[in-house]
């Protein structure tokens, strides 16, 4: 009995961290939001931010702090914009990072409708390959299907699939 409570120690330590660990805030205008760091991930760590409110047919910044890089070779960013979501002056080819320091990216999206649209970044170090998607939201989500084919698996569950640019 005594060699089963000292195994639910850490186990209770482990459950009361996850429940008390802060959640990421959702990225709206002005205000940060960092996105979840995934376990096979490159390791580069994605935080952003949008400036000022996005809508149809207008301009919005968004602000990119890229931390954690450590490959001094070949660590890279590219970004790809979902459809009816126009990235300005960025051509999708991926851009070097420097190791040891944090880089900022601004970036210029014009929503082509309202709808929520996705600006997804790929980050690549060590030869592995992180990707986070930002939110875009312009105007009422509702009106929005997503791009892709609807698909099954054999056990019945739906997949969507979209294409990656």
């Amino acid at each position: 009995m005594k060699q089963l409570r000292m195994h639910r120690r850490p186990l209770l330590a482990a459950a009361l961290w996850l429940a008390l660990a802060p959640l990421p805030a959702l990225a709206s205008a002005g205000k940060p939001a960092q996105a979840p760091a995934k376990p096979n991930g490159s390791g580069i760590e994605v935080s952003y931010r949008l400036e000022g409110e996005p809508a149809a047919g207008r301009a919005t910044r968004i602000v990119i702090v890229l931390t954690g890089v450590t490959d001094t070779a070949q660590a890279s960013v590219r970004f790809a914009a979902d459809p009816d979501l126009k990235l300005e002056g960025n051509t999708g080819a991926a851009t070097a990072l420097p190791a040891g320091r944090p880089t900022t990216l601004n970036l210029s999206v014009v929503p082509q409708a309202d709808g929520l649209r996705y600006l997804n970044v790929f980050t690549t170090q060590h030869g592995v390959t992180g990707s986070t998607s930002i939110p875009v939201q312009a105007g009422d989500a509702g009106a929005v299907r997503p791009a892709g084919k609807l698909g099954s698996t054999p056990k019945g569950d739906k997949i969507l699939s979209q294409p990656v640019k």
